[in-house]
């Protein structure tokens, strides 16, 4: 347990907060949580820091959600930090008063996250709303208060990110040029972040559990690292001034974070998209300098960090969820499949499978489906879309900025038959339907508890018996 504890500390913090997540939220599986965050008694000083970690999250949960919204008041203030366009626009705003979700007319779809707004709106308290799934979801983001905007003025906007905006607004426009509206639709979700008109296509890719590629991800910002890791490092190890002094490795590797931080600006900079860079940056540069330990710790304490910082619901937030646990998965099973002699297409094949299999219970828990053929999807959908359409899309962002050509016409014509054939295998694949299943939450986790030790056990068994 002493090993335990000075390897992984922020284990128990997380546990610790994961323990007060569900105490609030009346879960019987806290008693759990709690005995194993006690187990920090046995190292003082861990104690300590869940605890500070603890009150942190409780003062900042109680400032955020303990505001007064005088009565009759309609006009309001702030900035935006998240916007979705479906039938109308909701745009998700924090005010003095707390987050709010405001729904407005698709009029005002010229506006930014990170714009700064003045606006009129009727507020009400979301347990209002009768819709239980997207009370939930709000509440998991602290979102207190929704409406309807019958008045919004942009009279501020984020230099930067506006900026941005205007940048990935104008490649968009190319790419709605030269693509079809379903190949656009999907490149304009799962290359640019932007998810305002991705509604028509989002049943088929849950259905076949291929929804991660469909928004802006740590997956995806890790197809862009490796993607420029290898052309750099392929080009930087041809150059003798360089090999001869220092590592290529790290040389590739730091270079390769330009264009995945680019990458970043350009996708979205939303909360998600932060903590999916956060989280592949944690991952990447725990990786390639081998501390397998330090990748746990500082994924960990990422973690607990964002808990304090957004609220503790944040762990009941979807997307929060699967960008932290599929990350922790993957530094598990990296660990696990690197001492097996496989092969690089052996290793890949492996890995894409056992996440599938990592994937299919939160999948469910969510979701409510379960797709049996998940992992036949994945293993085709993911290198597909790493290995053919990321790579050509990147090449056609940089043709996007140049005048009208033939190789232009040619190198959108050959992207727009590679999403068209893509989508249409996804869309093959979710004619399958999948199974209609509700789990609970004690038997996801007992679920991932016995499969993490399963995999421990073998992992053991195996180099003792070396």
């Amino acid at each position: 347990m002493k090993g335990i504890l000075y390897d992984y500390p922020f284990l128990f913090v997380f546990l610790s907060l994961v323990s007060y997540a569900f105490y609030l939220k009346h879960y019987a599986i806290f008693w759990i949580f709690l005995f194993l965050s006690l187990l920090s008694l046995f190292r003082l000083k861990i104690f300590i820091l869940s605890l500070l970690f603890v009150l942190a999250t409780f003062i900042l949960s109680f400032v955020n959600n303990n505001s007064h919204i005088p009565q009759h008041k309609k006009e309001f203030s702030g900035v935006i930090f998240n916007l979705k366009k479906s039938k109308m626009l909701s745009v998700y705003v924090k005010t003095d008063y707390g987050k709010m979700c405001l729904f407005a007319p698709t009029v005002y779809d010229n506006l930014y996250i990170g714009d700064k707004i003045v606006f009129k709106s009727n507020i009400k308290p979301i347990n209002h709303i009768k819709n239980k799934g997207f009370r939930n979801y709000l509440s998991s983001i602290d979102v207190l208060y929704y409406g309807y905007a019958f008045f919004i003025h942009r009279f501020n906007n984020n230099t930067l990110y506006g900026y941005m905006q205007s940048v990935r607004k104008s490649i968009e426009k190319e790419f709605s040029y030269f693509l079809g509206k379903s190949e656009f639709v999907f490149l304009q979700s799962a290359i640019f972040g932007n998810t305002i008109n991705r509604s028509f296509l989002r049943k088929m890719f849950i259905d076949t559990q291929t929804a991660h590629l469909l928004a802006v991800s740590g997956m995806h910002m890790g197809f862009v690292f490796t993607m420029f890791f290898v052309l750099i490092y392929k080009i930087v190890s041809r150059v003798g001034y360089l090999y001869r002094r220092f590592n290529i490795k790290i040389v590739a590797s730091l270079m390769a974070f330009v264009p995945v931080f680019l990458y970043f600006l350009i996708s979205g900079m939303h909360i998600p998209a932060i903590r999916s860079f956060v989280m592949v940056v944690i991952f990447i540069v725990a990786l390639i300098f081998g501390y397998t330990k330090n990748a746990y710790n500082i994924l960990l304490f990422v973690a607990s960090v964002f808990i304090v910082l957004f609220g503790y619901k944040i762990l009941f937030n979807i997307s929060f969820v699967l960008s932290f646990f599929m990350s922790f998965v993957a530094i598990f099973l990296y660990s696990f499949i690197k001492d097996r002699s496989m092969g690089k297409i052996g290793s890949y094949i492996m890995f894409s499978f056992l996440m599938s299999i990592f994937a299919m219970p939160i999948s469910a828990f969510y979701f409510h489906k379960i797709s049996y053929i998940s992992i036949l999807s994945n293993l085709f959908a993911v290198p597909y879309f790493g290995g053919l359409i990321m790579p050509l899309s990147f090449v056609a962002i940089f043709f996007s900025f140049l005048p009208y050509s033939y190789i232009k016409y040619a190198v959108f014509k050959i992207l727009n038959v590679c999403v068209f054939y893509f989508l249409k295998t996804i869309k093959l694949f979710s004619a399958l339907s999948p199974y209609q299943v509700d789990v609970s939450l004690g038997f996801v986790v007992g679920f991932y508890f016995v499969l993490f030790l399963s995999f421990y056990y073998y992992k053991t068994i195996s180099t003792s018996s070396k």
